[in-house]
């Protein structure tokens, strides 16, 4: 413990440091966490619409093949 009160600002000034240094890392580890969440919603997110995209595109050439099987069996009748 200091005596003085230099001694005593000193130590004061020093917890404090310490203090807002455990604060800093703490938010730095939340950042990236929330860093890691936003990147995994991100993913899901694309993913989900890869495959939106795909089935569209599945559902699209399957009406297109049976229009065409369609237009075959009538001989191009309207």
């Amino acid at each position: 413990m200091a005596d003085t009160i230099k001694g005593k600002l000193t130590e004061a000034g020093n917890a404090v440091t310490e203090t807002a240094k455990k604060v800093g890392n703490r938010i730095s580890e939340k950042a990236e966490e929330v860093k890691d969440w936003a990147n995994e919603k991100l993913h899901k997110a694309e993913n989900k619409a890869d495959e939106a995209a795909d089935k569209a595109k599945n559902a699209a050439d399957v009406a297109r093949d049976e229009a065409k099987a369609k237009d075959k069996e009538c001989g191009g009748c309207s």
